[in-house]
């Protein structure tokens, strides 16, 4: 596994941490960008961007790796065991609304989800989502094993198409909030 950021000290972890944060937002709005166009968002040479990562799959491995930390990190954050389930929920979507579109494309990148490994890794960490998903619940879910997880996880995907299109972010929100604690989009609304 790749070090975390915090153990890598000094002005090593600050390009290092530069050239992933660049990542997330390039790779986040063109999936198809180059490696010239990260290390030039990351304000760093290309040579400085391939002696951090030789390769592109060695930049999308740890750049899964840290918008993972990241998506754990808002997940505690949001507090998702404190308070009642509803709020506790909206919480946890919009601090996962607020990583960006980054996490879309880290779990559906075909060079990520070939790694058994890596897919493995970025499958665990949203056990909280799915406790406070479990106490927004109040009958019986609908669907196979794990459906509110990728009920979740889908709905976040919709949401920052919606904003990418420039739907308010409350507005996002809400409408995630209606679709996972209603089970259904109003029809009477277009």
């Amino acid at each position: 596994m790749t070090a975390s950021l915090s153990a890598i000290g000094g002005p090593r972890s600050r390009t290092r941490k530069a050239i992933l944060d660049a990542a997330m937002g390039v790779l986040g709005t063109n999936p198809n960008a180059s490696l010239g166009d990260v290390a030039a968002a990351a304000d760093v040479g290309r040579s400085t961007l391939h002696r951090y990562f030789a390769e592109r799959t060695d930049l999308l491995r740890a750049l899964a790796l840290h918008v993972h930390e990241l998506s754990k990190s808002a997940i505690e954050r949001a507090e998702p065991n404190c308070g009642p389930p509803v709020e506790a929920l909206r919480r946890v979507v919009e601090c996962q609304l607020d990583l960006g579109p980054i996490a879309s494309f880290i779990y559906c990148d075909s060079s990520i989800v070939r790694d058994e490994e890596l897919t493995a890794e970025l499958d665990t960490g949203d056990e909280l989502i799915v406790e406070v998903l479990d106490r927004v619940a109040t009958q019986g879910t609908a669907g196979p094993p794990g459906w509110p997880r990728l009920v979740f996880w889908a709905l976040l995907d919709a949401g920052h198409d919606a904003a990418r299109q420039g739907a308010p972010r409350v507005q996002v929100v809400d409408a995630i909030m209606a679709s996972l604690t209603q089970g259904t989009i109003n029809p009477n609304q277009s």
